[in-house]
């Protein structure tokens, strides 16, 4: 079904709609720097609100596209004096080939036969830009098996996830660990997953996922 254009009579509202999602967006910028004020921060916060400020004055004009761009150059501003977090942390059934495409797995019941699968979407990580106009992303996973005493009962760190050679700012990158787990007894253990960002090591964010195990010859 074709998009239809907004009328005459419904633009006014969806300007100011558009208006107030901006001012809130100034708001949380501030909000940002003050709850996570750490060094360059203040600059990159300043950059964001002029940004949003643009936006929303090109927006009023009918300038989109200038509105639009001003928006990405707030949000990598934003993004980058943000925390390391993960949002969308769930198992999934196969291995995703791609960010956002992903097939969640019904229930945290997994046997020995059948390996864990965790897919993530971090956000907030650092992206330098290199001399050659390029970006590029390093995060670090670690990951360990903790029983219902809280015991460690392995894991290990692994390889750096790494983006490089991109031109524009990437906000859409996943990270997908896949566990093969041998030799527990049946019962109810905690999956952490700890992420690091290598370009900023004060960068860091853990995630926890319960799951049931029962060994393959458990009937």
């Amino acid at each position: 079904m074709p998009v239809m254009p907004a009328s005459p009579a419904e633009r006014p509202k969806m300007a100011t709609k558009v208006a107030m999602a901006l001012s809130l967006a100034l708001c949380l910028a501030a909000a940002v720097f003050l709850a996570f004020p750490s060094p360059g921060s203040a600059q990159q916060v300043t950059q964001t609100m002029v940004a949003l400020a643009r936006a929303e004055d090109a927006h009023a004009l009918g300038d989109n596209l200038t509105a639009l761009n001003s928006i990405r150059e707030a949000e990598e501003a934003l993004w980058n004096s943000s925390p390391l977090g993960i949002r969308n942390v769930v198992f999934v059934t196969e291995q995703p080939e791609k960010y956002g495409f992903y097939s969640p797995k019904v229930g945290e019941d997994f046997t020995e036969d059948e390996p864990l699968i965790l897919y993530c979407e971090p956000i907030g990580y650092t992206q330098p830009k290199g001399a050659d106009g390029t970006y590029s992303i390093s995060i670090v996973p670690s990951i360990h098996v903790i029983n219902s005493q809280g015991q460690v009962l392995g894991g290990e760190p692994r390889p750096a996830e790494t983006m490089a050679g991109h031109r524009s700012f990437v906000t859409e990158f996943m990270l997908v660990s896949t566990i093969s787990i041998r030799g527990l007894p049946q019962g109810t253990y905690t999956l952490k997953l700890t992420l690091t960002d290598n370009n900023d090591p004060t960068k860091s964010v853990e995630v926890e996922k319960v799951f049931n195990w029962q060994p393959a010859d458990v009937s």
